[in-house]
């Protein structure tokens, strides 16, 4: 399989991993309503991550792309990410898997 077809949208691994980041938000949050929510196979959420996993080995160690959510008060959370640790080691992360960065005050919130 070299494509994922979603609501009508085809998906690669030639997508940006934003774009692909935010359909594995989309199956991980079934709370959500716009976009919403979708559902996937086994094999089609191995094949995302697997894509995920890739634009992932392109970046320099110790970096990382994300989604993240905030409400009104501006209290934010991550959902998901990619990057490389420190060690080069590259990842795909979402909830419940650890956090594997030491980032502290060194993010900043673009607005």
């Amino acid at each position: 399989m070299d494509e994922l077809i979603i609501g009508g949208e085809t998906y690669t691994s030639q997508d940006p991993p934003l774009r692909l980041l935010e359909v594995l938000r989309r199956y991980l949050d079934k709370t959500l309503l716009s976009p919403e929510s979708i559902e996937l196979s086994d094999s089609q959420v191995f094949l995302l991550k697997s894509w995920l996993l890739l634009h992932a080995e392109k970046m320099r160690p110790g970096k990382a792309v994300w989604i993240e959510e905030s409400t009104r008060d501006r209290n934010s959370r991550l959902v998901v990410a990619i990057g490389k640790t420190d060690e080069g080691t590259p990842i795909v992360w979402h909830d419940p898997l650890p956090w594997p960065f030491d980032f502290g005050d060194k993010s900043k919130r673009l607005l």
